[in-house]
């Protein structure tokens, strides 16, 4: 292949290195490409435990919420029998 402005020829890095070498590359980014993915799926296990820690929170929350609205309710009630 040859550029189109000049008569010599392209050359690309991959047609002159040593194919062990390519070999080697190619299983250093296989090797980096799974330790990124095991630290985000590791990543997601933590946001998901967060996220169900949170819900348990707001759960708990609106359940006090509910139980003292309930309580208002009948002392009210009560409080209009007695009258």
């Amino acid at each position: 292949m040859e550029h189109k402005d000049a008569k010599t020829p392209i050359r690309h890095d991959i047609m002159q290195k040593p194919l062990p070498e390519i070999m080697d590359e190619i299983d250093s980014n296989i090797g980096i490409a799974e330790k990124a993915a095991a630290e985000a799926r590791e990543a997601a296990e933590h946001a998901r435990l967060a996220g169900e820690k949170a819900s348990e929170q707001v759960m708990k929350k609106i359940q006090k919420l509910f139980l003292k609205i309930s309580q208002d309710i009948t002392d009210e009630l009560k409080a209009g029998e007695t009258k």
